[in-house]
């Protein structure tokens, strides 16, 4: 029960997620920070994401028809990044956390309608994570979250400025929900569909 209410605090998690992950040169920039993090903590490498809901128990068929029906929902949209933070939580080691607006909150809480088993989950904290892992307070505020913060304003490609990076990083849009099979140890994860967001836009 307890791996329920809290699936965060293990490297072994459960169900189905479904995932926002960035679109353009978003999607490069943080998989770049990423993939330079995993390489030096010598951590698992995952590709970026904002988890919508998470550990969804139902099958693959049931989750894929609800996540459809979901998108036809939601239009595109676009996270506002807030600051780098961190947890005590493998999952939620260190973060890039996002602003929470009220297209963000409208989505989740639509989430919640569509999967009802999600609805007693805590108020809703978008954020990407940067880190997966098992590090004490000091590593991060000392050391991880420090480089993070200087990575943020490299160029990683001699075609953008350190401008346009920071652009990618502080603005990430989303165009579509992917479904991940997220049961047992993060090495076994897998993608089972990605799914357009498909709704009109509106004022909320």
């Amino acid at each position: 029960m307890s791996l329920l209410l809290d699936p965060y605090k293990s490297s072994s998690f459960i169900g189905h997620s479904l995932w926002f992950v960035p679109c353009g040169d978003s999607k490069i920039a943080y998989e770049s920070l990423i993939a330079d993090a995993s390489k030096n903590l010598e951590t698992f490498r995952f590709i970026p994401h904002i988890t919508l809901v998470a550990a969804i128990l139902e099958g693959e068929t049931d989750v894929c028809v609800r996540t459809k029906k979901l998108a036809s929902t939601l239009a595109p949209f676009t996270f506002e990044f807030d600051q780098i933070s961190h947890g005590d939580a493998y999952f939620k080691c260190v973060y890039a956390q996002m602003k929470t607006n009220d297209t963000v909150v409208a989505a989740n809480m639509l989430a919640r309608q569509f999967f009802p088993e999600r609805r007693s989950d805590p108020e809703y904290m978008p954020h990407m994570s940067l880190v997966y892992g098992d590090f004490g307070d000091k590593i991060k505020q000392n050391h991880i979250i420090p480089t993070l913060k200087n990575s943020m304003m490299e160029d990683h490609d001699g075609a953008r400025n350190s401008k346009g990076i920071a652009a990618a990083i502080a603005s990430i849009p989303v165009d579509a929900i992917e479904v991940w099979s997220t049961e047992g140890d993060v090495k076994e994860w897998y993608k089972v569909e990605t799914v357009p967001l498909t709704g009109v836009s509106k004022k909320i």
